[in-house]
């Protein structure tokens, strides 16, 4: 099955060209698996589904997934759930909510 880390860190790999070449589709298929295995690796779907990819671009899925990760506690997710709400990707802009969650970063800081 393999480790979570290692996993998410091959498709950064593909992500970044290190060592292999460019390949998005890989990016999102390692990511995806990394995040059945691991909740600190679902923000990086969201960022697929943002940016489209190695998959079709879907603003409202990467806010999903990013407030998935918000709710686990991770530090990334709950700033991105902050960007989300603060640029209307994927969710109505509300920068009231934007606030929320940048001040939860500066509580709660990288845990």
């Amino acid at each position: 099955m393999g480790d979570a880390n290692g996993i998410n860190n091959v498709g950064c790999c593909y992500q970044n060209g290190i060592g292999v070449e460019k390949d998005e589709h890989k990016v999102f298929i390692y990511y995806q698996k990394s995040a059945d295995m691991n909740a600190a690796a679902i923000n990086p779907v969201g960022y697929c589904y943002e940016n489209g990819t190695g998959v079709e671009k879907d603003e409202h899925k990467a806010f999903i997934y990013y407030q998935k990760s918000a709710k686990m506690g991770n530090i990334y997710g709950i700033f991105s759930v902050g960007v989300c709400y603060d640029n209307g990707i994927g969710v109505e802009k509300d920068e009231n909510k934007a606030f929320m969650y940048y001040q939860k970063i500066c509580r709660n800081g990288a845990r």
